[in-house]
């Protein structure tokens, strides 16, 4: 580490020496009110005093913060663990105020500490700005670790975590700037353009960087089947080497390449495996933060040398007088602005004071300091600085964080918080009194020994919170119910039920019910609320509407649809095991309102009632699609649990690894064996569905024959839009089998016809070119035959009896629609 010219062995023994009084401090910390990374600096400082002291110590002196140490070894890990956790869709929602913070803010709040150091101590211009930019930007690793020990609230850790994530690439790319103009000492009015452009490739580069990497490993683990040990290793790969890559070779943010990494491996990567493999992965790297976190924050106080600190001391006193005033002009005057132009969710009070007091600084305002170059003037002088207001910021305000969230009213529960805690303490009761009434079946404890502890217990667990208001009952009865839900879904994605993206579809539209009714306060969740349209059905349908009327595109088109026809069963099927499982959990909740249990009860009968009526037409409809589908769906999952079985066995010894192999290679080729299923549609030739429709019944067979090759046989599902109102359109449908709406914009409730088997609709685009002059939505899943514009007209030329017939047609129709 740093210039250490020990040898290796004695190296390593000095990390362990280092871990071993890390741990130790860990469990001092549980019973003391002081953060560990903050009690950590505290023990760093002493054991470098020591060191300076006493030269049996002088060996730990060698173990010095440098740049290089902290943006490759502990920068990528910390990063990455926090960041494979974050919650993607809460980021985004509150994206606007963290780049703004992140951006505008820590520019502004360079500039005023830049500003305020030359004019106050007479600073070069350019050194003052400097140490501004250096000092600006949160260090994520210290506030992520803070708040993580402290369990602040969701959105303040949003907030603050991802603008600490974000703002490292605004800090480097403008100190970098900065730096260049003191070495030269020019500056010009195109540099200002040149900055902006260097930010934007700098800040947007890593960004796409790391995503293309994670995307690409996610992938090819998932393609491979990797197993739990890959995904463990190549998570490691993927966080060092994504720093590296857009760092060194490509010379952009490392760190949002290493968020934006981690992130896509948990959408993609993380999510696949199943729930016990992910706890596994967030264990380790629970484990890996713990190490970085611990060497860090020790090495931060074995950097502090005390006796050149206080030779400083009136510079370090008035920067930090800057950085705080600095920190509160963006806090209290850029977060409710873009709260109130963006009309978002607002941001309190409260939680702006611990938005301003709670952004810390760390080891990365060092190791950019550390990477001044050693012969510029007033290098010392600036790193001195830094150090303090580090130093102060670890020691001050790191630990005073707790007490002003006490002070604010943050560790007050809400009402939603005590039905939590009066579920939670009703539950914990339970299961003691169940382990009492277990000890005294085996007569290992007497009836009044059983009594005389449940006495005990109960008063531990008993709630001294006020009955929380019905609505917050209410909202925690749902909120248990979506619980359950996401624990089945995930359960039987595991097992092999649902493919992935029909897992990630039913899992976004949990987490959209799951928000709404967190962000209500009041009894006004309304079906409209949690009915907006999801994401993913919104892609479905751009999908299908570039492709449906392109001829190039039919045979994908009819796949895709297959697939959706597929997945929408799979859907129906889940959402009926669900819905059996959440109304089985919550009739044996014993502390819920009876009236919501109820409620939730019998709306989660509904709507397996709806599934299993869907399934039921379904079945009726395509008999021999269904049975074949049902019996390789079932036949998969079976294998694929008898799968896990074998490996829990082997994992816990019951079986060898010579058996548990040829349990998977049989389990396997059974997969591989099962047979695939065909596409819905009916059997029937389309010469002969062709021939009995009657616009076309009748023609010459050769004639059909003809019509037939250029037929194309196409699949929409239930509310599938088969053309709309106002698009382009040149091709006649004909209904092999299903039902679909005809109706005008904005009219759906008045419809102008309903087609059925055998009738066909958009015969107008067969005689002229024109725009569609309705809707047709399909009602059922509906299996068409798709003739285009161009090959009818090709036959109809040289067939007079077709072309009459399509005249006929068209007219007859628009005497009707008139």
């Amino acid at each position: 580490m740093g210039s250490c010219v020990m040898p290796l062995s004695e190296v390593i023994l000095v990390v362990m020496g280092l871990l071993t009084v890390a741990m130790i401090a860990a469990a001092i910390c549980r019973n003391i009110p002081v953060p560990y990374t903050v009690f950590l600096v505290i023990l760093g400082i002493i054991l470098g005093s020591f060191a300076r002291f006493y030269p049996e110590f002088e060996f730990l002196l060698e173990f010095q913060l440098t740049p290089d140490l902290v943006l490759f070894i502990f920068l990528p890990a910390l990063i990455f663990e926090s960041a494979i956790n974050l919650d993607a869709r809460l980021l985004m929602k509150d994206i606007i105020p963290v780049l703004v913070l992140a951006v505008p803010a820590m520019l502004i709040s360079a500039g005023l500490i830049g500003l305020g150091l030359w004019a106050i101590q007479d600073f070069n211009i350019f050194h003052a700005l400097l140490f501004g930019a250096l000092i600006s930007a949160t260090d994520p690793v210290a506030v992520i670790a803070l708040f993580k020990e402290l369990g602040a609230p969701q959105r303040l850790t949003i907030l603050v975590e991802g603008e600490s994530l974000l703002n490292d690439a605004t800090a480097i790319v403008f100190f970098n700037i900065i730096l260049g103009l003191s070495i030269t000492g020019q500056f010009a009015v195109s540099d200002v353009g040149a900055a902006i452009l260097e930010f934007l490739k700098v800040f947007f580069g890593g960004l796409i960087v790391g995503a293309i990497i994670g995307i690409v490993l996610s992938e090819l683990l998932y393609r491979i089947r990797a197993g739990m040990s890959s995904y463990l290793i190549m998570s490691i790969v993927l966080a060092y080497s994504s720093f590296a890559i857009a760092e060194h070779v490509l010379h952009v943010s490392g760190v949002m390449a290493v968020v934006s990494a981690a992130i896509a491996l948990g959408i993609l990567g993380v999510s696949r495996i199943p729930q016990n493999e992910r706890e596994t992965v967030d264990e380790t790297w629970d484990v890996i933060a713990l190490i970085c976190n611990s060497l860090l924050f020790l090495l931060v106080g074995l950097s502090v040398d005390i006796s050149q600190l206080y030779s400083h001391i009136d510079s370090i006193l008035i920067a930090i007088v800057l950085v705080l005033g600095a920190r509160a002009a963006g806090v209290y005057s850029m977060v409710p602005a873009t709260i109130k132009m963006f009309k978002l969710p607002n941001v309190s009070m409260g939680e702006r004071h611990i938005m301003w007091w709670g952004g810390l600084k760390g080891g990365l305002a060092i190791a950019i300091v550390l990477s001044i170059p050693i012969d510029m003037p007033g290098r010392d002088t600036i790193l001195y600085i830094t150090l303090g207001v580090v130093l102060f910021s670890l020691l001050i305000n790191a630990p005073t964080i707790r007490p002003l969230m006490k002070k604010l009213g943050f560790d007050q529960f809400t009402g939603e918080e005590v039905a939590e805690l009066r579920h939670g303490l009703l539950q914990s009761q339970q299961h003691a009194e169940d382990v009492l009434e277990s000890f005294h079946k085996a007569k290992l404890i007497s009836r009044s020994t059983q009594q005389l502890i449940q006495k005990k217990t109960q008063k531990i667990f008993s709630c001294d919170y006020d009955d929380a208001d019905s609505f917050m009952e209410e909202r925690h009865a749902y909120m248990t119910a979506l619980r359950i839900e996401m624990q089945e879904l995930k359960y039987l994605y595991d097992i092999g039920f649902l493919q992935y993206y029909t897992y990630m579809n039913i899992k976004n539209t949990l987490q959209r019910d799951r928000e709404t009714w967190s962000s209500n306060s009041s009894s006004n969740v309304t079906v409209e609320q949690t009915k907006k349209i999801n994401p993913f059905v919104r892609l479905e349908n751009a999908l299908i509407k570039q492709l449906r009327e392109v001829d190039f595109a039919s045979g994908m088109l009819a796949r895709y649809q297959y697939l959706r026809f597929s997945q929408s069963l799979q859907r129906d099927i889940a959402g009926i095991l669900i819905s059996e499982k959440v109304i089985e959990h919550i009739q044996n909740e014993e502390d819920l309102n009876e009236n919501y249990k109820i409620e939730i009860i019998n709306s989660y009968k509904q709507r397996s009632n709806r599934r299993k009526n869907r399934l039921e037409k379904i079945a009726e409809d395509f008999p021999d699609f269904y049975l074949r589908f049902e019996t390789r769906l079932f036949a998969k999952v079976a294998l694929v649990t008898a799968g896990f079985y074998a490996e829990e066995a082997e994992h816990h010894g019951e079986i060898g690894s010579k058996v548990f192999t040829n349990i998977e290679r049989r389990i396997n080729e059974a997969i591989n064996a099962l047979q695939p299923i065909s596409d819905p549609a009916p059997k029937l030739k389309p010469h002969d569905l062709i021939g009995t429709i009657p616009l076309l019944n009748g023609l010459p067979n050769d004639l059909l024959e003809r019509l037939s090759k250029h037929a194309r046989a196409m699949t929409f599902l239930s509310g599938d839009l088969v053309i709309g109102e106002g698009e382009k359109g040149d091709s006649l449908y004909i209904i092999t089998h299903g039902l679909v709406l005809v109706y005008k914009n904005g009219h759906e409730d008045e419809p102008i016809a309903n087609f059925r088997d055998g009738e066909f609709f958009g015969e107008m685009a067969l005689l002229e070119s024109q725009v569609r002059t309705a809707n047709v939505k399909a009602l059922k899943p509906t299996t068409l035959l798709r003739l285009r514009r161009k090959d009818v007209l090709s036959m109809a030329e040289n067939e007079p009896e077709l072309k009459a017939r399509l005249e006929q047609i068209s007219s007859a129709r628009r005497s009707t629609e008139t």
